[in-house]
């Protein structure tokens, strides 16, 4: 028997399905379904998300919209990830995240920058309504079927404004989109399992395009890498380095003396000491989220040359790190810089 919900005095029926059905869909559409950049995996995480913590079938784009905005700010704006194959094909969203944004990073949280730029906000999440969803909202649910694709709304119903040809349908955006309640069961039910097969298939597609990037996973799967204290790390250094690693002003004591990620921590996304230096407050803030200039890596490897038998934290490190390790260095600073992280200027810095 068809599901029926009453949604704004429309009746949408979809066709019943089992959990198999629904989970067989969903893979289909994360794992064989063509993409030529990530918005079905948003779309497929805002489903899991909205069917976690709501209960009314009837979504606005506005809506899906800020979920998406969620997604991508932290990518573009803090992990710097790349979302599609070729620059000039740059999705959307990362266009209007940059509009309003700009390419620097961003320490805050993006619920801090809700609450300090609601206005840039608003008008990412409008333009993001406007130009993001013509084409993801209907080809979410056209998945293969033996040679051919084919389109079932098993999770969601929605509404076309005009069909410019097969390959073009413009959607109606006041209509916003209806859930399949049975689906929106499917997806509370199995949220944390769902979860995690979004982020593998994301992060796979995302390999591809970010080659070299460490914790690619943990980048593509929440906001903010989970951070430990680095006051053991702060210790370990003291006793062996008085001036600041960059300006070489002598550091003040105690929790004034700041310890510094070389390569930007949101690009590692791990704390390690072959990775530390003590620099002071000044430095430290000048440089936030930026590739230091390339003379201090050579000073960071030599460092950890001179000093990796005298400091057991840091030898531990560089054995993890491996053989080789000043390559590994310098490619992980090189490779940061491609991604977007900015190399600060001799001149400027420190």
């Amino acid at each position: 028997m068809p599901i029926i919900g009453q949604i704004r005095n429309r009746i949408v029926s979809f066709v019943a399905g089992s959990d198999e059905d629904f989970e067989r869909f969903l893979m289909n559409v994360l794992s064989l379904s063509p993409k030529d950049n990530t918005y079905k995996f948003a779309f497929a995480r805002f489903l899991l998300e909205y069917c976690k913590d709501h209960e009314q079938p009837h979504v606005e784009f506005s809506t899906i919209a800020q979920y998406f905005l969620k997604y991508y700010w932290h990518m573009e704006c803090k992990s710097k990830l790349k979302q599609a194959p070729q620059a000039e094909k740059m999705p959307e969203i990362i266009k209007i995240i940059r509009k309003q944004f700009g390419t620097r990073y961003y320490p805050q949280t993006f619920e801090k920058i809700k609450q300090e730029e609601p206005d840039k906000i608003q008008k990412c999440i409008e333009q993001i309504v406007k130009k993001c969803f013509h084409n993801v909202t209907w080809r979410f649910q056209k998945v293969k079927s033996g040679q051919t694709s084919k389109e079932n709304k098993l999770f969601f119903d929605y509404k076309i404004e005009r069909t410019i040809h097969s390959n073009k349908k413009l959607i109606n955006f006041d209509h916003g989109i209806n859930l399949n309640p049975q689906a929106m069961l499917f997806f509370k039910k199995y949220n944390v399992t769902l979860n995690k097969s979004v982020t593998l298939e994301w992060a796979r597609f995302l390999e591809k395009l970010n080659r070299g990037l460490p914790e690619l996973i943990s980048k593509t799967e929440r906001e903010l890498v989970q951070r430990t204290s680095l006051t053991k790390y702060r210790k370990a250094l003291e006793p062996f380095f008085k001036n600041c690693f960059y300006c070489q002003n002598p550091l003040k004591t105690g929790k004034e003396t700041n310890v510094d990620h070389v390569i930007p921590f949101h690009y590692i996304a791990e704390d390690k000491m072959w990775n530390f230096t003590l620099a002071c407050q000044k430095c430290n803030c000048k440089k936030l989220g930026s590739l230091p200039p390339e003379k201090y890596l050579k000073n960071l490897i030599d460092r950890n040359n001179n000093y990796g038998v005298k400091i057991p934290l840091l030898e531990k490190s560089l054995t993890l790190l491996g053989e080789g390790f000043e390559k590994i260095i310098r490619d992980h600073y090189k490779n940061a810089n491609s991604q977007g992280y900015d190399i600060l200027r001799t001149e400027e810095f420190p």
